[in-house]
């Protein structure tokens, strides 16, 4: 006969995680992925936001009070009748507002069952539900007001680059290759039809933009996180991760100058990686927000920009190409078909604090979905940008390692002029005032005539 287990005599342990408040459980899953602190206390301006009213909530949103078991009066808890009280329903919460009414369960055919089961699989109630709670973007308002605030902003034509007259006209330029004769009416319709059937951002990057920039041979990658470099700002908003970029070669640039700039042009610590990105593409599927587009792409043109900038001082310290863009950086929405491209350069700033500006400047847009000359123009626009940026890449790799070979070659004549060869120079010289019986004399003797060794020998660094 099994023996019936006696109530504890001490108090019901109390669980202290079934105490918090469900909002509290859900700030605390959140919690590890939440923005740093100073990023909200560094902002001038508060945005209304999902993050802001997040943060709000974890700074202000308070656990549940607990009361420690051991201050329970325990002569007044009947756990059996607790227990049986809780199998009966607990108490009854009709009087409390909002409390919903019980369902009455009413009996249905199989046929009404099937009929009603088709019509909520029609209706995808429970996936529109499921749906319309989306999740909080890092690239919000937030995000460009913190952007604002370290001097990163899209700028007018009114504060354009100096070079902007040369980048529009590279453009403009013809291509062979999207002639009417060679890029037809039917290719048209084939990439509208694969830009339709694309929603999600992969499919639309990896299927419809192929057809808008071509084939080419520059060393790229896609969705690479961009870990490697040094924070642009605080270091309290998210590293960039384009959905395409253009680099060089890691070959192309000479190892002392890659490991000196390491945390301006290397994006990855993975090595092989194409380093110097300068060209950028930031797309976005059906449902996504052209807003969101635009800050990744002046995010991702502000960190081209600025290792180009760190690559030209080290060629001439003493100056910074400043008002210069040596940087393209665009966006493509396949809901919308429009395809924007824009330049980005530094301006030297005012504040001492922040001594450089970046700013992206729209160079022109094109509604790639609405007929074949909208379409032709686009894509011959980005090809050329993208040839245009190369040479840009290429330009200030090749005087950079110029540079150094220079100092090298420099370096290496210098150490040819040792102590010998000067030495046997001046002792064979043709015309010289020195007698026979004094180049009888001992070397170190003759020195010592005159000067010392050290005085007359070229130092050497």
């Amino acid at each position: 006969m099994r023996r019936k287990r006696q109530p504890s005599e001490a108090g019901p342990e109390i669980d202290s995680r079934s105490l918090l408040t469900v909002k509290q459980q859900k700030l605390e899953h959140h919690q590890r992925h939440s923005t740093p602190s100073c990023f909200w206390d560094n902002l001038s301006q508060q945005r209304l936001t999902r993050r802001t009213l997040r943060e709000f909530d974890r700074r202000t949103v308070q656990p549940a009070a607990i009361t420690p078991y051991f201050l329970i009066d325990n002569k007044d808890i009947s756990l059996a009748k607790l227990k049986r009280f809780a199998r009966q329903g607990g108490p009854s919460l009709t009087d409390v507002r909002g409390y919903p009414k019980p369902k009455v369960s009413v009996p249905s055919s199989p046929i009404m069952r099937q009929s009603g089961s088709r019509k909520r699989a029609k209706t995808g109630k429970d996936s529109d539900a499921s749906s319309s709670t989306r999740k909080s973007s890092a690239y919000d308002p937030a995000f460009r007001q913190h952007l604002v605030d370290y001097r990163i902003y899209r700028s007018g034509r009114a504060q354009k680059p100096s070079n902007w007259n040369e980048i529009h006209n590279r453009l403009a330029q013809s291509r062979s290759s999207l002639s009417p004769s060679r890029f037809s009416e039917a290719a048209f319709e084939a990439f509208q039809e694969t830009n339709e059937n694309a929603l999600t951002e992969n499919k639309v990057m990896s299927k419809a933009f192929p057809f808008i920039a071509g084939s080419t041979n520059n060393p790229s990658q896609e969705n690479l996180y961009f870990s490697n470099l040094e924070d642009l700002t605080d270091g309290s908003i998210t590293k960039a991760k384009p959905d395409l970029y253009d680099g060089a070669s890691p070959a192309d640039l000479d190892t002392q100058i890659r490991e000196r700039l390491s945390k301006y042009i290397e994006p990855s610590s993975n090595k092989s990686a194409p380093l110097l990105p300068n060209f950028f593409v930031e797309g976005k599927g059906h449902d996504g927000r052209a807003s969101v587009n635009e800050l990744q792409a002046l995010y991702d043109g502000a960190l081209g920009e600025r290792g180009m900038l760190k690559l030209s001082s080290y060629i001439e310290p003493q100056s910074m190409q400043y008002n210069v863009a040596h940087t393209i950086t665009s966006t493509y929405h396949g809901g919308t078909g429009d395809l924007t491209i824009y330049s980005a350069h530094a301006v030297e700033s005012s504040s001492t604090q922040r001594p450089t500006e970046f700013r992206i400047t729209q160079l022109n847009g094109w509604k790639m979905t609405g007929n074949p000359d909208a379409f032709r123009q686009g894509a011959i626009a980005l090809r050329n940008a993208r040839d245009w940026a190369k040479e840009k890449r290429e330009e200030l790799i090749f005087a950079a390692n110029s540079n150094i070979r220079s100092s090298e070659d420099l370096a290496f004549n210098s150490s040819m002029q040792s102590p010998v060869s000067v030495l046997s120079r001046e002792l064979t010289q043709p015309e010289s005032e020195t007698s026979a019986d004094e180049l009888s004399v001992p070397v170190a003797t003759r020195l010592n005539t005159n000067q010392k060794a050290s005085d007359r020998l070229p130092k050497v660094s």
